[in-house]
């Protein structure tokens, strides 16, 4: 024989050898599938099983042998800790079935592999665990894990298997608590599983890092417990879309308490490469130190020493990840804490000198958009309207070159345009109101960030002027060839904050042609308190209302059934502060300034702006862009879209996001470090910010409101928080007047680090 029929007949030898001394009495028959030969086993009382040998390779097929095992033969390259991975139990459990005494198998060994029952997952006992523990995290009873894992006392110990009721462990119920790691999970697989963020999993879990093993236990939310108090606290949550500001850090949670983390979460990049900061406990000596440093080829790159102990800088030999070494200093007693070496960034609020007067922005949702989205010079914005001061030092970085169609000559048709001239200056004197076209133009996008004047709601975008207006109005023919002229340009968005009662066909078809070139256009509605003007009434346009300082309609803003959304534009008290200018025709020179304005006018290149937020941040075609910004805008007035409101006010960080903000949550909660242990029940806040806790434990609680806008189930950055300034004495006595606000969290002001 060769060496390969040699093998394979050695192979069969062995093969009927386990057969015989295994299963007497049983029936044998053998077949061919695809070249490979199966040896097929029948035995009364156990079923069939299957073994087959292929290509020469002893190659077991398993089979179920009873309703609660299975027969395996050690194949090479086997060993207890692959077998126990591949079949989903534990080294300990295959240990015990078997009656090994060690971890050695051997090729041809016959391993009884215990099947989970339908509906179990294996968990393994922990420090601190108790059957009474166990059993109330699971939602079972004691008895019934006793008979599960045939114990006859309540004793267990630590590394010791148990099979425990559940769903496929835990692995493919999307309203399991826990979660069983399998081979091949990442924190990453099974955040995008869950629809969470690994942040959320590393704080709910207590994980120092993203490294997790086979068999963990991984909480996916938080254990629930009823609420039991009887007190009720009623108030009002305001919400101010203001940045707050805010500084704290996350612990690890008692699984037993409901809570919720406050968290200060960043991304991991947002640290210095190599480097991490130790604090060190006033105790340590310089040779201990010495020793640590040596040990782990640390550099000390700076240190400082205080009263409480000293701090160190260090640059981490190459090859070492930064979360790694951090989480393993953070354990050594020697060590108070250890975290990177953070970078912190400038916070998403312009440094302009007149930006405090810019309530408006703060209204739309601004600062909290600015985190996501600052424009792009690859979006171009024009401006029909009465030109512009073109040497406005708050707005000469973001202007292109325009023109002027005012008093030209008139050809036809009128897409065969005929400019005036190249010069797009507004010739309106300071008498009579000055340049309405750049107060238009500042509030899309004043330069930003340059410690003068006004900012804008893009930092970054091409302007493109197109004076078609004068001072006293201008007529359907310059609009149109206006029209066409951005057209041409290829620009994103037009911007018309004008408007008149008359339908005009002219017009009709500029527009029209505008949309079916991809380019959104966005209309005042006009500011009569009349029926909604055109060209905003054109079907094609985004028509624009204003509301006033507390986002109620303004006296002025036009209403129909053609109203989409409405904007700050402004009234009495409250105006909408912008760039502005006047053509002095003495010395006809144009001088720059800013001025507050109201109107119509004012709100529409809000909407605008936020549209060419939205296309630089991907979001592109005029009726995407609708969508994004009705189906996100807050609801005013009316629930639902009303004549007046329309859809409601736009949300800047919503329609970046994509999703209507929810109203906040409130619930009352005693604050731990870094969490919040409930004390009461979680209510949805209503629409005008009202709420009423009925179920609140006695004694001394802390109101707290939150919208989790990033749906993490965390406190962190990019959510509203707010808390009632002061802590409240509950019994049987109702409280109300319980009236706060809940502020944006920056992206900026938050970072993690465990300690």
């Amino acid at each position: 024989m060769d060496e390969i029929n040699i093998r394979k007949f050695t192979e069969i030898i062995l093969l009927i050898s386990v057969i015989c001394f295994t299963l007497i009495g049983t029936g044998l028959a053998a077949d061919t599938v695809a070249g490979d030969t199966l040896v097929s086993i029948w035995s009364e009382g156990q079923g069939e099983v299957k073994l087959g040998i292929s290509e020469g390779i002893f190659n077991p097929v398993i089979d179920k042998v009873t309703a609660s095992e299975i027969i395996y033969y050690v194949k090479p390259g086997d060993s207890l800790y692959k077998i126990a991975l591949e079949f989903a139990t534990t080294v300990e459990r295959l240990k015990e079935v078997n009656n090994l005494q060690s971890n050695l198998i051997y090729i041809g060994q016959q391993l009884v592999i215990p099947v989970q029952q339908e509906g179990s997952v294996i968990y393994t006992v922990k420090p601190g665990d108790t059957l009474y523990l166990i059993a109330v995290r699971f939602k079972t009873s004691v008895a019934e894990l006793k008979a599960m894992n045939g114990l006859e006392s309540d004793m267990i110990y630590i590394g010791q298997s148990l099979i425990l009721p559940g769903n496929d462990s835990g692995n493919d119920n999307e309203g399991q608590e826990f979660y069983f790691v399998k081979p091949g999970d990442s924190l990453y697989l099974i955040a995008r599983k869950y629809g969470v963020t690994i942040s959320y999993l590393k704080v709910l879990n207590g994980l120092e890092s993203d490294l997790i093993f086979p068999g963990q236990m991984l909480k996916i939310k938080p254990i629930p417990e009823e609420v039991s108090g009887s007190g009720i606290v009623e108030g009002k949550v305001i919400v101010d879309n203001e940045t707050m500001k805010i500084n704290s850090s996350t612990r690890k949670t008692d699984e037993k308490v409901r809570s919720i983390p406050l968290s200060t979460i960043r991304p991991s990049s947002s640290y210095q490469a190599s480097e991490m900061i130790v604090k060190f406990k006033p105790q340590i000596t310089p040779q201990d130190q010495g020793q640590l440093e040596n040990d782990n080829e640390l550099q000390a790159v700076n240190e400082i020493n205080t009263n409480s102990g000293k701090i160190v800088q260090y640059r981490l030999p190459e090859g070492k990840e930064v979360d790694e070494v951090v989480a393993e200093y953070s354990k050594l007693p020697a060590v108070e804490w250890a975290e990177p070496n953070y970078i912190y960034m400038p916070t998403a609020v312009p440094a302009d000198s007149y930006y405090g007067y810019q309530w408006n922005y703060i209204d739309l949702n601004l600062e909290a958009a600015w985190d996501l989205e600052k424009g792009s010079k690859d979006v171009t914005v024009a401006l029909l309207d009465t030109g512009i001061i073109p040497g406005h030092p708050d707005l000469a970085g973001n202007l292109l070159p325009g023109v002027d169609f005012v008093g030209g000559e008139n050809t036809y048709p009128v897409s065969s345009y005929k400019r005036t001239d190249n010069d797009p200056t507004d010739e309106t004197e300071r008498s009579e109101g000055g340049s309405h076209g750049t107060h238009v133009a500042g509030i899309i996008g004043a330069v930003t960030g340059n410690n003068r004047g006004t900012a804008g709601i893009n930092w970054q975008i091409n302007l493109l002027p197109v004076r078609v207006l004068k001072k006293t109005g201008g007529t359907s023919w310059d609009i149109a060839e206006g029209i066409y002229y951005a057209i041409d340009q290829g620009v994103d968005i037009i911007n018309l904050s004008l408007g008149g009662n008359d339908y005009s066909n002219l017009q009709a078809e500029a527009i029209k042609e505008a949309y079916d070139n991809g380019i959104t256009i966005v209309a005042a509605t006009g500011n009569n308190n009349s029926a909604v003007f055109y060209p905003a009434a054109f079907p094609e346009t985004i028509a624009v209302g204003a509301v006033d300082r507390n986002n109620v309609i303004t006296y002025y803003s036009n209403y129909g059934p053609e109203v989409d959304v409405v904007a700050p534009g402004g009234a009495s008290g409250y105006s909408i502060y912008s760039t502005w200018g006047y053509y002095e025709p003495i010395t006809e020179q144009a001088v720059p300034g800013y001025v507050g304005m109201v109107g119509t006018s004012m709100a529409t290149p809000h909407v605008s702006g936020v549209a060419a937020l939205l296309i630089a941040h991907g979001v592109t075609g005029p009726e995407n862009i609708r969508e994004r910004l009705t189906s996100t805008a807050r609801d005013l007035g009316p629930v639902g879209r009303d004549d007046q409101y329309g859809y409601g006010l736009v949300d800047a960080y919503g329609a970046l996001l994509g999703k209507k903000l929810a109203n906040p949550q409130v619930f009352a909660a005693e604050k731990q470090g870094d969490t919040l242990n409930l004390k009461s029940e979680i209510v949805n806040s209503n629409q005008d910010g009202t709420f009423r806790l009925e179920k609140v434990e006695s004694g001394e609680s802390k109101v707290f409101a939150w919208r989790d806008v990033n749906s993490d189930n965390i406190i962190d950055a990019g959510d509203y928080y707010g808390v009632f300034s002061r802590s409240l004495q509950v019994d049987e006595t109702p409280i109300s007047g319980v009236n706060f606000t809940v502020n944006y969290i920056s992206d900026k002001d938050f970072r993690l680090y465990v300690k």
